[in-house]
């Protein structure tokens, strides 16, 4: 079995990655070790198994690439949403591209590929607060969505197509609890941004998002709905988080779940101590 591990030391603890430790835990022998930054490219060609050591955007980098390969996720990011429900049996897809979590765009989407890799570095978590403040905006995004059949026209601050019970830190989707699958929430917009629209979209986020929502619900404000099969048609291109990386999106998006030919493991990944970690020994260069 010819196994490649790529460790992303840009994210929130790949630089931290004990690689010998991780070899000896998942039983694994030669193995090629690749380290990667955010932007680097890389080529899993040639191998049979693929061990994924970085943050949620390391990893939907790994499911385009490596779609015919068995991957191993050891979680080394900064919130790690898409690790959080375990085994990955399944994945998003949006006009052919996997996504293990999510796909929005709208209010607060910034959030999940704005902040620095220094700054998650240093401050964890906590890097997320100022992009908060930054990207409380309210977005006016007119869309026609069709969900399984259903069709409604409305101009939106926020659409977001959720596969997991937590995004952005916020474990507020509890219906994923009782029925896993794909989820649409949909945020109307109160028109161009400005403070008193800002303030009008505040209840509604407020609601979802700190309140958390239990049942599938349809509100004036706001939806929560699972679906099978999705469609968003887009008049304007939009910028979209896709597991935290940013990809512009533009006109007609289908969206559905899609059942992976071999499940994802998830593994905790053995770290050092930081203050110690640059005098470990790196391990099969």
């Amino acid at each position: 079995m010819a196994c490649k591990i790529i460790v992303n030391t840009d994210s929130g603890n790949g630089a931290c990655l004990n690689v010998n430790s991780l070899i000896s835990q998942l039983g694994l022998g030669e193995c090629d070790v690749t380290r990667i930054s955010r932007n680097s490219d890389w080529s899993a060609d040639g191998y049979d198994t693929v061990v994924v050591c970085g943050g949620d955007g390391t990893l939907h980098c790994a499911l385009e690439k490596c779609r015919d390969k068995q991957l191993i996720y050891a979680p080394c990011g900064t919130l790690n949403e898409a690790a959080q429900n375990g085994e990955i049996n399944s994945v998003g897809c949006v006009n052919g591209t996997p996504f293990t979590y999510v796909a929005a765009c709208g209010s607060f989407t910034e959030i999940g590929y704005a902040a620095t890799d220094k700054s998650k570095k240093r401050w964890h978590a906590l890097a997320y607060l100022p992009q908060v403040i930054r990207s409380y905006k309210c977005h006016d995004i007119p869309a026609r969505l069709n969900i399984d059949g259903k069709q409604t026209d409305g101009n939106y601050t926020l659409l977001m197509v959720i596969k997991s019970d937590r995004c952005f830190g916020f474990d507020f989707n509890r219906c994923y609890r009782k029925r896993r699958g794909m989820y649409l929430l949909a945020v109307r917009s109160a028109g161009k941004d400005c403070l008193l629209n800002r303030a009008k979209i505040f209840f509604p986020l407020f609601r979802v998002f700190f309140m958390g929502v239990n049942a599938p619900a349809q509100k004036d404000k706001w939806l929560l709905v699972p679906f099978d099969k999705l469609e968003i048609t887009l008049k304007t291109p939009q910028n979209f988080c896709l597991d935290g990386e940013k990809r512009v999106l533009a006109g007609k998006l289908t969206f559905c779940e899609q059942t992976l030919s071999k499940s994802i493991n998830v593994v905790k990944p053995p770290l050092n101590n930081r203050k110690r970690r640059k005098n470990k020994p790196l391990a099969h260069q």
